[in-house]
């Protein structure tokens, strides 16, 4: 039998206590299941349910067929005339697949390799609510490490301050059987953009921004949040010697009338700062810096149409870049959605600091299941508008002076459309 626990949170003996009278009463049902916040030795696993409490869950290694502990959750939110659990749990082996159940309801995750490892991750954004489309199926098949969602989860266009509607917008989500099959075999990591944010093109003045913050933390299994109760989404994770940075694009956003100039941004000062103490940490710690930035980034400036990405933030996007290149930020890559399209840039049409020096490479993949559409631009590799697209990460890293970085843009037929490969080197070798 593995050993697995519930890792202490506040007030932990009176949730459990709690938990231990009501569990046997009335039934429940389990409406969805998703996990998260993977590392080496812990995952994060919501369940929602119907009935007077949450439920147990069992969880345990996949070659003893899930057979391990039973864990009541660490903490619980109501949503509605249902509960949001929080299962917390560490003490697991690293690079270990697991299964944990919840009444009929199974999942799988892998724990995090130890140390430098290869992996696969696969990327998406922009999908109807509730989509059913067979790219989750695909995407699904290639069985990634975990599934990083970039943004309009739903497109639901919440412009009202209740917390339920985002509740109901996730509970579409994860009706849809082939989005509930994905998260339930692979760990999401999920930042949003605007429409599963608030209503279109929405940013800082969005009437549903704190409704938004609360439901994100009570429904996602997300990492730690660099703000712990209310504020903006962003977060960093690590695994093997790749360091993940997610920035929240919109709740910290400058609206629309906001003139050009250094008062306006995209991410808020507080976030913008945390950005560059991040990158350049991980500039000396890790061979290679993935900065999640859910909006395009190449664009020519454009302060009307440009509202949407950062084309209309060049002071700020100017900055960024400038701090980039005096700091040497040279392994560095970008992830990024809201386009429904697939394209690539090796770093040549990204040249915004004052040398004008190529600054790094951009992946943007989208859309899951929206109608095709293009912004920014131009792109080394093109362009490849359409839905029923996602892209693949394969990091290749056996502890040497190198990584081996492999991107690849695919269709619901997992047809390759683009696809490029670059290298980095690990600090020692810098």
């Amino acid at each position: 039998m593995i050993s697995t626990r519930v890792r202490a949170w506040p007030r932990r003996a009176w949730v459990l206590g709690l938990w231990c009278v009501m569990v046997n009463w009335a039934p429940a049902e389990v409406r969805w299941v998703w996990s998260g916040a993977v590392t080496a030795e812990s995952v994060r696993i919501k369940v929602k349910s119907t009935g007077s409490a949450p439920l147990a869950l069992r969880l345990g290694s996949a070659e003893t067929n899930g057979e391990g502990r039973v864990l009541a959750p660490a903490a619980v939110v109501p949503a509605g005339e249902a509960w949001v659990a929080d299962y917390i749990v560490a003490d697991l082996e690293p690079d270990t697949a697991y299964r944990f159940q919840v009444e009929a309801v199974e999942g799988r995750f892998r724990t995090f390799p130890a140390g430098p490892a290869s992996f696969s991750l696969a990327l998406g954004s922009c999908a109807d609510t509730g989509s059913d489309h067979a790219v989750f199926h695909t995407v699904a098949r290639h069985a990634p490490l975990f599934f990083l969602h970039t943004g309009d989860m739903h497109y639901e266009n919440i412009a009202v301050n209740e917390e339920q509607s985002f509740h109901a917008a996730f509970d579409r989500v994860l009706a849809s059987p082939a989005q509930s099959a994905l998260y339930r075999q692979v760990p999401v990591v999920y930042i949003w953009d605007d429409h599963d944010y608030g209503p279109n093109n929405s940013d800082r003045t969005s009437p549903s921004r704190e409704a938004a913050r609360r439901a994100y933390r009570g429904a996602v299994p997300h990492y730690p949040l660099v703000v712990a109760e209310d504020g903006p989404i962003h977060h960093a994770f690590t695994v093997g010697r790749v360091r993940f940075i997610l920035t929240d694009a919109r709740s910290e956003r400058a609206p629309p009338d906001m003139p050009e100039g250094p008062a306006r941004s995209l991410l808020g000062a507080e976030q913008k700062a945390w950005l560059k103490a991040e990158l350049l940490a991980a500039r000396d710690t890790h061979a290679l810096i993935v900065w999640v930035n859910t909006v395009p980034w190449i664009a020519a400036a454009d302060p009307h149409e440009g509202i949407d990405r950062w084309s209309g933030f060049t002071t700020e996007r100017a900055e960024l870049a400038a701090f980039i290149e005096e700091h040497g930020i040279t392994n560095l890559c970008m992830l990024s959605g809201d386009a429904h399209m697939l394209a690539i840039d090796d770093g040549g049409n990204n040249r915004y600091g004052p040398a004008g020096r190529p600054l790094f490479p951009v992946f943007q993949a989208a859309a899951l299941d929206r109608r095709g559409s293009i912004k920014g631009g131009p792109y080394s590799h093109g362009t490849y508008p359409g839905p029923g697209q996602f892209g693949l990460m394969r990091i290749t890293d056996e502890g040497g002076p190198e990584i081996r970085v492999e991107w690849s843009g695919r269709n619901h037929r997992d047809e390759e459309l683009l696809r490029h490969e670059f290298t980095v080197k690990a600090p020692a070798a810098r």
